[in-house]
């Protein structure tokens, strides 16, 4: 006589079959279904059993299964459209091919589950625990993942358009090739994500943990990135031109040929905002050589000069902060450096400003015109008005040819006494270093 094997007379199987064939709801919160093989296949080979038309495996649309427990079942293929599974434990579940749309899964445990190819419109896995589940090509259009923890889960091909992952953490979660248009991602944890491939149209990342995400070939046209942390993040060759990007972070992302402008910040990048100036000095620098890489010279110097100033505010911090430990060797070397880069920028906007060189200039005439006259050490050589001279018109004309000439200007007026002559040999020098200066930026401008 032939013997049908265990695996098919399980009898929390038969139990749960002959609810179904009662033709009412299954209402059974808390049922045990641990390791019952109820998936498609096996329901073929019982023969008797009803299968789902539609979905081939059991027919559990709108069933209350709420905090049940089915660890490491096999439920591929059911249709469990609207059903209730709140709280469930399910590490491992396979729910392959299932039909799951407005399905409620939320808080429930299903660590490790496989959801590869499930049809689940508008599903609700709030709060729900889904480390390492596998969603391959599912179709999830505006599911509710919110809160979710989806460490080192799989959407790759996934249709998740308009889903909602708002505060979910996802490290290490893959979206490969997963089409994510208006979907919202902010205040997610997406840290080492994968996006490669991926479609973002739309979608809101705002407040956003990025660091080290992928987005190699992504698609981000007005996706909204404001505040999110973008560190260490592959962003080579991607066109955000039309994202928000205000206040976010870039410290050590890899940028290049990145199309983007300076508008988008908001007129600074998150680290500065938090008042971290040492990583928003490497922000800057990565948006430097990215605008520098896509021939964008005057966004290039925008961040530079920025980035220069946050290392100015990093040596006050840290200047600071050695006042308080009242460390005099600290003091000094952050008060030097703080006190350089002021006059650096100060002098010529560290290097990429005319007018604040000229500035200088002008300045420094008066201010040697008036030390000139304080020392009366220029004098008339000849007319009535021979001696010692305090004529501003005087003053000013000698001050200007000596800053700008190599030697002593002959224009009737002689410089005397030791102070004086100090005074012009000092101006002299002055004049070469700031000509020199004016000439270095020039230079640099017109090759721009």
């Amino acid at each position: 006589m032939d013997q049908v094997s265990p695996r098919y007379v399980e009898p929390r199987l038969r139990g749960l079959l002959d609810l179904i064939a009662a033709g009412t709801p299954v209402r059974e919160p808390g049922l045990d279904l641990a390791h019952v093989a109820a998936g498609s296949t096996a329901l073929v080979a019982l023969g008797s059993a009803p299968v789902d038309p539609e979905s081939g495996g059991l027919t559990l649309a709108g069933a209350d299964l709420s905090r049940a427990r089915m660890e490491e079942a096999d439920f591929s293929g059911a249709n469990l459209r609207r059903a209730s599974l709140t709280g469930a434990v399910g590490r491992s579940t396979r729910f392959a091919g299932a039909i799951l749309e407005e399905a409620d899964l939320s808080e429930a445990d299903l660590s490790g589950a496989d959801f590869t190819g499930i049809v689940a419109g508008q599903v609700k896995l709030a709060a729900a625990m889904l480390e390492d589940a596998r969603f391959g090509h599912a179709a999830m259009r505006f599911a509710d993942l919110s809160g979710a923890l989806l460490d080192g889960a799989n959407f790759a091909d996934a249709d998740l358009w308009g889903a909602d992952f708002s505060g979910a953490d996802a490290d290490d979660t893959v979206f490969r090739n997963a089409r994510l248009d208006e979907a919202k991602l902010a205040d997610a944890n997406l840290t080492h994500a994968d996006f490669e491939g991926a479609s973002l149209t739309k979608a809101s990342l705002a407040g956003s943990r990025l660091r080290g995400a992928k987005f190699t070939g992504a698609k981000l046209d007005g996706a909204d990135l404001s505040g999110a942390d973008l560190s260490d993040t592959d962003l080579v060759r991607l066109n955000l031109a039309t994202c928000r990007l205000r206040h976010a972070r870039f410290a050590g992302a890899w940028l290049n040929g990145t199309r983007m402008s300076v508008e988008q910040l908001g007129g600074a990048v998150g680290e500065e905002v938090s008042c971290a100036y040492e990583p928003a000095q490497a922000s800057y620098l990565a948006l430097e050589q990215n605008w520098k890489s896509i021939g964008s010279h005057d966004a290039a110097s925008w961040a530079y000069k920025r980035g220069r100033r946050m290392g100015r505010f990093h040596a006050g911090q840290q200047a600071r902060e050695a006042w308080a430990r009242r460390d005099g060797a600290g003091i000094l070397r952050h008060g030097y450096r703080w006190s350089a880069d002021r006059f650096v920028e100060w002098l010529c906007d560290y290097g990429e400003s005319l007018s604040r060189i000229a500035r200088a200039f002008a300045l420094l005439i008066v201010v040697f015109a008036g030390l000139y006259g304080l020392t009366g050490g220029l004098i008339v050589l000849e007319g009535p008005e021979a001696g010692p001279t305090y004529n501003p018109i005087d003053l000013m004309s000698y001050s200007a040819l000596n800053m700008m000439t190599a030697n002593p200007p002959d224009i009737g007026l002689k410089p005397t006494g030791r102070v004086t002559n100090l005074l012009v040999g000092l101006e002299g020098a002055v004049g070469i270093i700031l000509m020199g200066l004016y000439g270095f930026v020039l230079g640099n401008r017109l090759r721009r």
